[in-house]
C-alpha cells in the first residue's frame, strides 16, 4: 500500500471512528441517538453531493487515482468528508459557528498535509471557501433544522435543492458518463422534439412541486422522516398517493428518452422498482401507524394510477360574490365543471367580510386566484394540473398581481348578515360527488 492509499483509507477510518464514538456517547448520555439519525443522514448526503458538484465544475484539486472514485474524488475521501461535516455535528450538537470554524480549520490543515493524496492548485483556497459556502454551512443548517423541526421554509428549500441535485444532476451525470455521453445529448434534437421533451418535463414535474408545497403548508417536507403534522389529502394527493415519486420517475424517463442512455434507463427502472416494491410498503406501514385515516385514504387513492376525479373526504366551500358580474360569471364557470365535494355560496352571506373569492375547508382557506385554483383541483385531472401550477409558491403571487392589474383586485362585498347561508343555486353534483 503506497502513501496515497494509506492516506485515503485513514480519512475514512478516522471519520468513522469519530462518528462511532460520538454515537456511543450520545446514546449513553441522552438516549436520543435514533431521533438524530435521519437529520444526520440528510446533512451527510448534502455534503456528499456538494463535494462532487464542486469537483465536477472546478479544477482546484488533483486527486490520486483510486479503485473507486466519482468525479475523480476517491470514495473513501468523499464518505469521510460527509461523515465529518454532516453526521458528526448532528450527533454531537453545539453551536453551529463553532463547528464551522473548527471544521474549516481542520480541513485546511488536512488538505495541506495530504500531499500524496491530493495535489493543490494555485487557487485551491477558493475551492475550500466554495465548499464551506455550498457544503458545510447548508449541511449545518439542514441538520439542525431537521432535527429540531425548525425553519420550515429553509428545510423545504434545502431538501428540494438536494433531491433535485441528486436525481436531476448527479445520477444522470454518472449514467451519461458511463455511456460516453454528455449533457449536450439531451438538447441535441430538432426544435419540435426539444419542445415536446420540455413540455413533458413540465407536465410530470408540476404535480411533484405542488405536492411539496402542500406538505409544507401542513408543516412537513418531502423527507419521509420529516413529515407534516396531518395527513395531506388535498392537491395532487387527492388524485394519487405518491405524486413526488411519480414526478421523479417521470423526469428520469424524460431524461432517458432525450439522451438515449442505456445506463440511465437502467437507473430509471431501478428507481421505479424501488418505489413500487420497497418505498410503497414502508409508506403504507409508517403512515398507517401515524394516521388511522390513512387506510381509508388508500382504499380510494392509488399509488401509481391517478384518479380522474379527486377523492374529497372533507367537502369545501367556494364563496363567490353574486353582486359582482365578473365574480358571478366565474362562479358559474366553476359550477358548470361539476366540482367534487365543493359547494358554491354567495360571498355576501359569508360569516366574515370578504374582499376576494375564497375557498374554504375547515381551518384551511385560499383567496383570489388561489381560491379559483383550488376549485379547479376539485374537478378533473387535467384542470387540477392547471390548478396545481397556479398555486405554486412563485406562480400564485405573480398571477394574483396580473389579475389585480386587469381589474380583478380586492373589492368591497356588501354583507347580508344572517343565518348560515345555503348554496347560490342547488347543484346535485356538489353533494353526490363528495366521496366517489
Amino acid at each position: 500500500m503506497d502513501s496515497a492509499d494509506l492516506a485515503r483509507n485513514l480519512v475514512l477510518a478516522w471519520a468513522l471512528a469519530l462518528v462511532v464514538v460520538a454515537a456511543g456517547v450520545r446514546h449513553a448520555r441522552t438516549g436520543d441517538l435514533l431521533p438524530r439519525t435521519p437529520a444526520a443522514f440528510l446533512a451527510a448526503l448534502w455534503v456528499w453531493v456538494a463535494i462532487h458538484a464542486v469537483e465536477a465544475t472546478t479544477s482546484w484539486w488533483t486527486w490520486a487515482s483510486a479503485p473507486v472514485a466519482l468525479f475523480d474524488v476517491p470514495a473513501e475521501v468523499s464518505l469521510g468528508w460527509a461523515l465529518l461535516w454532516g453526521v458528526l455535528p448532528v450527533l454531537v450538537g453545539g453551536p453551529r459557528a463553532a463547528w464551522l470554524v473548527g471544521l474549516a480549520w481542520l480541513d485546511l490543515v488536512a488538505m495541506r498535509a495530504a500531499d500524496p493524496l491530493v495535489g493543490l492548485g494555485p487557487d485551491w483556497l477558493l475551492g475550500e471557501a466554495l465548499l464551506l459556502v455550498v457544503g458545510l454551512v447548508p449541511a449545518l443548517l439542514l441538520g439542525r433544522a431537521t432535527h429540531e423541526r425548525r425553519w420550515l421554509t429553509l428545510r423545504v428549500v434545502l431538501q428540494g435543492v438536494l433531491f433535485t441535485a441528486m436525481f436531476g444532476w448527479l445520477v444522470p451525470s454518472v449514467a451519461l458518463a458511463r455511456d460516453g455521453l454528455t449533457w449536450s445529448a439531451l438538447v441535441d434534437h430538432s426544435y419540435p422534439v426539444r419542445s415536446l421533451l420540455l413540455t413533458a418535463a413540465v407536465v410530470v414535474g408540476v404535480p411533484g412541486l405542488a405536492a411539496v408545497a402542500d406538505l409544507a403548508r401542513a408543516g412537513g417536507t418531502p423527507y419521509p422522516w420529516d413529515p407534516p403534522t396531518r395527513l395531506v389529502t388535498t392537491g395532487p394527493y387527492a388524485y394519487v398517493s405518491n405524486p413526488m415519486q411519480m414526478a421523479i420517475a417521470g423526469l428520469m424517463v424524460v431524461l432517458t428518452i432525450a439522451s438515449g442512455s442505456v445506463t440511465l434507463a437502467a437507473c430509471t427502472a431501478f428507481s421505479i422498482a424501488f418505489s413500487v416494491v420497497l418505498a410503497e410498503r414502508h409508506e403504507r406501514e409508517s403512515l398507517s401507524r401515524r394516521w388511522p385515516e390513512y387506510a381509508d385514504y388508500r382504499r380510494h387513492v392509488h399509488a401509481w394510477w391517478p384518479r380522474w376525479r379527486p377523492w374529497v373526504p372533507e367537502p369545501a366551500t367556494l364563496w363567490v360574490s353574486r353582486t359582482c358580474g365578473l365574480c358571478a360569471a366565474t362562479g358559474d364557470v366553476v359550477e358548470a365543471m361539476e366540482p367534487t365535494g365543493l359547494t358554491l355560496r354567495a360571498a355576501e352571506a359569508a360569516p366574515t367580510g370578504l374582499t376576494r373569492m375564497r375557498w374554504e375547508s375547515g381551518a384551511d382557506h385560499s383567496d383570489g386566484v388561489a381560491a379559483f385554483a383550488r376549485a379547479l383541483e376539485q374537478t378533473t385531472l387535467p384542470r387540477a394540473w392547471l390548478g396545481w401550477w397556479m398555486r405554486l409558491p412563485l406562480v400564485a403571487p405573480w398571477l394574483q398581481r396580473v389579475a389585480d392589474a386587469c381589474g380583478l383586485g380586492p373589492r368591497t362585498i356588501p354583507s347580508t348578515a344572517g343565518p348560515t347561508p345555503g348554496p347560490t343555486r342547488p347543484h346535485p353534483s356538489t353533494t353526490q360527488r363528495v366521496q366517489p
